[in-house]
């Protein structure tokens, strides 16, 4: 036999299907008319959505970080 092939097995749990959301929705803001991807789940399109924090707890920054 030919050691060219791949064997796996099959996922033992079930995955979660992707969220969806309702297509043809339009960015709320006014006078925008960017058509929101039906993945996402904000109101406002990418540039009038309010900027959000990044969790950061338990980061370490890498340039300070002891070896």
């Amino acid at each position: 036999m030919s050691d060219i092939y791949m064997k796996g097995n099959k996922t033992r749990y079930s995955t979660r299907k992707t969220k969806k959301f309702a297509g043809g929705r339009v960015c709320i803001d006014k006078d925008c008319e960017q058509v929101l991807s039906i993945y996402n789940d904000n109101k406002q399109c990418f540039k009038h959505a309010p900027k959000k924090q990044p969790r950061t707890r338990g980061w370490i920054d890498p340039t300070k970080k002891k070896s």
